[in-house]
């Protein structure tokens, strides 16, 4: 088992920036490109560590620790505020996400699409490994364009999809206005290397209406641990409300 830290990761290279404009349609193959994007989807099959959210919505503003474990099918968030103390979980399943805030001992189960209940829903509606591995299917792909920096895949669902034209990572993931993603945007950046898994060190989620963003830093990570805790334990009088 291996933590890696961020001053590792730091030195790591980092994805260059999308330049908006000057595409140009591209003869590559889409299934070349598709099959050329990372997918850790069969061999990275947990992950946990600890990161730093950056939190800005209109009127609001926060930075919270964040320990993380997640395997295919959960993740879970332990937060906990700038004074080290621990203010509650988010357990994200498929479609839905546990909220249990330990200060005002109340639980509450939403849908993934109802971005307003907490300030971190952004980052709690995709499960961690999907968002730390964004895979992407040369079936789902419509186009592809160019530029100097970076490659776009429109997708059939009206999704963007920009890739290093270097090394294949994704550079940034953009929803349509009228989609059904629980986000708008996401970004990558500072790319590293662990044990054979090229995984970003910085990514930055969009809320589906763009009003609101986190910018999630990872300080620490682990691949694929021999061991993972994927429960809330909640005291036996609280219940859990369902919104």
């Amino acid at each position: 088992m291996l933590f890696l830290s961020v001053a590792i990761l730091s030195a790591c290279s980092t994805s260059k920036s999308v330049v908006e404009g000057d595409f140009r349609k591209s003869d590559l193959s889409k299934a070349e490109v598709a099959a050329s994007i990372p997918n850790y989807e069969n061999t990275l099959r947990g992950v946990s560590g600890k990161g730093r959210a950056l939190v800005s919505e209109p009127g609001n503003s926060d930075r919270v620790t964040i320990d993380f474990e997640a395997d295919r099918t959960l993740s879970l968030l332990t937060i906990q505020n700038r004074i080290g103390i621990e203010g509650g979980q988010m357990l994200v399943e498929a479609d839905s996400i546990l909220i249990y805030d330990r200060l005002d001992k109340t639980a509450q189960k939403v849908s993934i699409y109802d971005g307003r209940i907490t300030s971190l829903n952004e980052l709690a509606s995709i499960n961690i490994l999907d968002l730390l591995n964004f895979k992407v299917e040369a079936e789902q792909v419509g186009a592809i364009l160019e530029s100097n920096n970076s490659i776009q895949l429109r997708l059939k669902n009206g999704a963007q999809v920009y890739v290093d034209p270097e090394n294949r990572t994704v550079q940034r993931v953009e929803q349509p206005i009228k989609g059904r993603a629980p986000y708008s945007r996401i970004i990558y950046e500072g790319y590293g290397v662990l044990e054979g898994f090229t995984l970003p060190r910085k990514i930055t989620i969009f809320s589906s209406d763009g009003d609101s963003r986190v910018v999630f830093l990872i300080r620490s990570l682990e691949v694929n641990p021999s061991k993972l805790n994927l429960e809330i334990d909640l005291p036996d009088n609280i219940k859990i409300q369902r919104i």
